[in-house]
């Protein structure tokens, strides 16, 4: 039996896949009020099962397979791994989320930044008057300029300056947190975890021998003090 699949509009993807929206910079815009640097798991068991569940990991409550007590040895390596090594990826992963959207934050901040401190400049240049001038060709230009009682180039100088400091003050923040390392290194360290978790639950190498509970311990306590390591 065959099953009529309408046929993929190729011309409609590639416009909604490079389309304006779909632009890195507005893809990947930061939370303006930031994201929590720490893990607080959820009150509800449901909530936390399901977090599990998206993470790609062992759940009971999300458990396709039937029922999880038939399968005791999973069972209770998911109980190992969810004691051992769940909070810690849960904590490594917020830490790098936290630290992805303050990158990004500083990279909006700094380019919008030095756009508006570019063009606020220009138009404050634009609208300056010689000293040197004529008081014939002052009076044209401040009539041209200045024809309402607003000084506008005072404003754009003065909207130049601020811009162009909060700018600046944010790149030296930048450069000191240096979110970009600290958020490559906790992602680093999160999917590294995760590959402990499938090893562990597969029975492979390390996690192979009877002291397994032992070696993921030691693995996980390992990963915690990198954790704490400089970039």
């Amino acid at each position: 039996m065959t099953t009529n699949v309408p046929p993929v509009n190729a011309e409609a993807r590639i416009r909604r896949e490079t389309g304006f929206t779909n632009l890195f910079f507005l893809r990947r815009r930061p939370r303006l009020f930031g994201v929590p640097r720490e893990w607080v798991r959820p009150i509800d068991e449901d909530d936390y099962q399901k977090m599990i569940h998206d993470e790609g990991f062992v759940s009971p409550l999300y458990w396709d397979q039937g029922n999880l007590a038939d399968h005791p040895i999973i069972a209770h390596d998911a109980k190992d791994l969810a004691t051992y090594l769940l909070p810690t990826f849960f904590e490594f992963n917020q830490k790098s989320r936290y630290y992805q959207n303050k990158f990004y934050l500083y990279q909006w901040v700094f380019v919008i930044g030095a756009f508006l401190t570019t063009m606020f400049g220009a138009l404050a240049t634009l609208l300056y008057v010689p000293p040197n001038l004529s008081a014939q060709a002052t009076a044209e230009v401040e009539r041209a300029v200045y024809s309402t009682s607003i000084p506008w180039q005072q404003y754009f100088s003065y909207l130049t300056a601020v811009i162009g400091f909060v700018t600046a003050v944010t790149t030296a923040l930048s450069n000191r947190s240096e979110p970009q390392k600290r958020w490559g290194k906790t992602r680093r360290l999160t999917e590294e975890l995760r590959m402990h978790y499938f090893t562990y639950l597969s029975h492979l190498a390390p996690y192979d021998t009877p002291d397994r509970v032992q070696k993921l311990r030691e693995n996980v306590i390992n990963l915690r003090v990198k954790e704490q390591e400089n970039v």
